[in-house]
C-alpha cells in the first residue's frame, strides 16, 4: 500500500511541478529577465503610490467594518443568521467593475438618488470614491475573518468579567481581543491584495477624474503606449506582483503563527445574545449599511437596465422589459465563449486541487509547487496578464489557450481549500477500506472523496463564478475571436452605451449571485444528515467552517 501511495504522490508531484513551471515559473522568470532598464521606473511610481494608499486605507476600513458586522450579527440574532450571512457576502459576489458602475448609477450626478432627492455624492469619481468602493467590496473578507474570531472566542472570561462588575463591552473585549488579532491581520493583508489588484473599480470611478492606479495604468500603457508603454507596463506588473505576493504571504503567516487560535473547542459556548436594545440598534444599522452599499446601487442598476433610454426617469411608463434580452442576443457569441471558458477553467482547477491534495502532504517538491501556484492568486490580474503575455504572447496571443492559461494561473489559489480539506480527512476510513480488500480507487471513493467533496464542489463553483465575470485578464489578452462577456461590458462602457452595460451587468450579477448561493449551501444529502454548515473558502487559510444555526 505504501508503494502504491508513493507512486500516486510521485505522479501528482510531477503534475504540480509541471503546472507550476508553465503557469508560474516560466512567466515570472521571463518577466524578470525581460525587464528594461531602470530608467523607466520613475513614471510608474505615481500610479503605484495611488494603488498602495487606496489599498491600505480601504483594507483597514474593510477589515474593521467587516469584523464589526460579524460580531454584531453573531450577538444580535439566532434565527435567520444564514440569510444575514448570504447578504453579508453579496459585495464579494458582485463583480467589482459592475459594483463600481452601480455605485455611480446610484449616487453620482443624474443618478437614482439625484433623480429622487436631488442629492448626489460629489467625490464619488476620484480617489476617495475608489477607496470607498474597494472597501465595500472587500468588507466580506473582514466579515469572514470576524466569524472565525467569534467561533474561536472563549466566553468564560466574558462571564467572569461581568460577574466582577465589568460592563458588557469591556467584558466582551476581554474575551474577544485574544482571538481577534490574527484574523484581523489576515483580513487586512487579504483585503490589501484584493484592492491592489483590482482593475474594475479604479477604471470605472478613477479614470473619469484622471485618478490612475497601477492596474489602470498598465491597461492604458498596453492599449495606447506603444513600445514605451509596454516598458512601463512590465515594470508595473513586476512591482504589483511583488507587493501582492508579499501581502498575502503575510496573511498566511498571520493565520498560522499560533495554531491554538482560530479553532473552537467542540463544546465551546456560543456568543451570548446582546441586550434587546443593542440588538435592535445593530440590526437597524446593518440594514442601513446593506441598503446603502448594495440595495440602492443594485436597484439603480436594474432600473437603468429596464428604462428604454438612459436619462429618462426610471418610472414604469419608461420601462422596456424586452430590452433586457436584446443585448444578450447580440452578445451571444461572447456569452457562449465566457461560459465554455469558465467551465473548463473551473474543471481544471478542481482537478489540480485534487492532485495537490494527494501530493502536497507527501512531497516537499509538491508543497513548493503548490505554494508557487498559489502565490499568483495574490498577484493582481493585470500583473498576471502581463507575465503570461510576455511569456506566451508571441505564440498564443489572440487564442483561447492564452486566456485559459491566465485564468488557471490566477484562480488556482482557490484550490487551497481542497488541500486543507484533505489534510483534515481522518486516515482511519481509508485503512478500514483497504483492510477489507478495497483497491486504491475504491478506498478513495469510499473514505476520502466524501470528506473533500464539499470543498471540491465549492472550489469549482467559485472558480466558475470568477471566470464568468473576470474582466482584467480578458481585457488585456482577448483577440478578435476570443471576446468574453466582461469585455463586451467594458467595450459598451467605453462607447458610452450605458443601458447595454446595465443590462449585461444585471445578468452577470444574477449569475454570480446564483453561483455564490449554490457554493454556500450544503448538498441536500449532507443537510439530511444534520450537517447544515455554511462555508466560504478563503484561499489564504484552511477551509473555514462556521456553524450558523
Amino acid at each position: 500500500m505504501k508503494s502504491r501511495i508513493s507512486w500516486i504522490a510521485a505522479v501528482g508531484t510531477l503534475v504540480l511541478a509541471a503546472a507550476a513551471a508553465v503557469l508560474c515559473g516560466y512567466p515570472v522568470l521571463h518577466l524578470a529577465l525581460e525587464l528594461p532598464s531602470a530608467a523607466g521606473i520613475a513614471s510608474t511610481l505615481g500610479p503605484l503610490w495611488n494603488s498602495l494608499w487606496t489599498s491600505a486605507v480601504s483594507s483597514a476600513i474593510a477589515s474593521v467594518v467587516g469584523m464589526a458586522w460579524a460580531v454584531m450579527l453573531s450577538g444580535a440574532v439566532r434565527r435567520g443568521q444564514a440569510a444575514l450571512h448570504a447578504i453579508s457576502l453579496l459585495p464579494l459576489w458582485t463583480p467589482p467593475f459592475i459594483g463600481a458602475f452601480a455605485l455611480g448609477d446610484a449616487y453620482a450626478r443624474a443618478g437614482l438618488l439625484d433623480q429622487l432627492a436631488h442629492v448626489h455624492v460629489s467625490w464619488l469619481y476620484g480617489p476617495w470614491g475608489v477607496t470607498a468602493a474597494l472597501a465595500i467590496h472587500a468588507a466580506p473578507i473582514g466579515y469572514l475573518s470576524g466569524l472565525t474570531a467569534v467561533a474561536a472566542m472563549n466566553v468564560e472570561p466574558m462571564w467572569a468579567a461581568r460577574s466582577c462588575g465589568a460592563g458588557l463591552w469591556r467584558a466582551f473585549w476581554a474575551a474577544f481581543r485574544p482571538v481577534a488579532l490574527r484574523p484581523l491581520l489576515a483580513a487586512c493583508a487579504l483585503s490589501f491584495a484584493f484592492s491592489l489588484g483590482d482593475f474594475g473599480v479604479p477604471y470605472e470611478l478613477g479614470e473619469p477624474s484622471g485618478f490612475r492606479t497601477a492596474a489602470t495604468s498598465i491597461f492604458a500603457n498596453l492599449s495606447t503606449g506603444g513600445t514605451q508603454g509596454f516598458t512601463a507596463a512590465t515594470w508595473q506588473a513586476f512591482e504589483l506582483m511583488a507587493v501582492g505576493a508579499l501581502a498575502v504571504t503575510v496573511s498566511r503567516a498571520a493565520m498560522r503563527f499560533d495554531p491554538g487560535l482560530g479553532t473552537s473547542a467542540p463544546s465551546a459556548t456560543p456568543l451570548p445574545l446582546f441586550p434587546k436594545r443593542v440588538r435592535a440598534i445593530s440590526l437597524a444599522a446593518y440594514g442601513l449599511y446593506v441598503a446603502t452599499t448594495s440595495g440602492l446601487p443594485l436597484a439603480a442598476l436594474v432600473l437603468t437596465a429596464l428604462t428604454r433610454a438612459y436619462g429618462l426617469p426610471p418610472t414604469p411608463r419608461n420601462w422596456d422589459a424586452a430590452g433586457l434580452f436584446s443585448p444578450l442576443v447580440s452578445a451571444w457569441p461572447a456569452l457562449v465563449h465566457t461560459v465554455v471558458l469558465a467551465v473548463l477553467v473551473a474543471a481544471v482547477i478542481a482537478l489540480l486541487g485534487l492532485v495537490a491534495a494527494e501530493a502536497v502532504p507527501a512531497s516537499a517538491v509538491a508543497r513548493a509547487a503548490h505554494l508557487a501556484l498559489w502565490l499568483l492568486y495574490a498577484a493582481p490580474g493585470t500583473a498576471v496578464a502581463v507575465a503570461i503575455l510576455v511569456a506566451f504572447g508571441h505564440v498564443l496571443y489572440g487564442t483561447w489557450w492564452i486566456l485559459g492559461l491566465a485564468y488557471v494561473a490566477k484562480f488556482y489559489g482557490l484550490a487551497d481549500a481542497i488541500v486543507a480539506a484533505r489534510g483534515n480527512a481522518p486516515p482511519e476510513p481509508w485503512r478500514a477500506a483497504r483492510s477489507f480488500g478495497a483497491g486504491p480507487a475504491g478506498a478513495y471513493g469510499a473514505a476520502i472523496w466524501p470528506a473533500i467533496r464539499p470543498a471540491a464542489r465549492q472550489v469549482a463553483l467559485q472558480a466558475l463564478m470568477s471566470g464568468l465575470y473576470e474582466v482584467t485578464l480578458a481585457s488585456l489578452l482577448y483577440g478578435p475571436n476570443t471576446q468574453t462577456i466582461a469585455v463586451a461590458v467594458l467595450s459598451a462602457s467605453e462607447g458610452g452605451d450605458v443601458r447595454t452595460v446595465a443590462v449585461l451587468a444585471v445578468w452577470m450579477t444574477a449569475a454570480s449571485f446564483a453561483l455564490g448561493l449554490l457554493a454556500l449551501r450544503e448538498p441536500r444529502g449532507r443537510r439530511s444528515q444534520g450537517l447544515s454548515q455554511l462555508r466560504m473558502a478563503v484561499p489564504a487559510a484552511p477551509l473555514e467552517e462556521v456553524k450558523l444555526g
